[in-house]
């Protein structure tokens, strides 16, 4: 039989958003740019001084990102590697904390 999928086939998947179109407006930071603080998830944004707390609500995870629902402006610079080293720092009070 032509064209059926037959078990050992190798397939291409091509998965769309539930809308069906291939654009979105979601911001999506690395996993590892999310950070949680007294229970609360955060990022570090980068300011003139540095860097800053800022309390964000996550919506979905998948390979690695992570979408922010609430809380981060588009085109906001976040710090992505080793921001576990930027709230280490906040924990020792060293940190600015919005």
């Amino acid at each position: 039989m032509t064209g059926s999928l037959q078990p050992g086939l190798a397939v291409r998947v091509r998965l769309l958003p539930s809308g069906g179109g291939t654009t979105s407006n979601a911001i999506v930071v690395p996993e590892d740019a999310v950070q949680t603080l007294e229970g609360r998830d955060i990022v570090f944004v980068r300011t003139a001084r540095g860097f800053k707390a800022q309390t964000i609500t996550i919506g979905q995870r998948s390979n690695g990102r992570v979408e922010i629902l609430k809380g981060l402006a588009a085109g906001s610079q976040v710090a992505t590697k080793n921001a576990f080293l930027l709230k280490a720092e906040l924990g020792k009070g060293a940190g600015e904390e919005e």
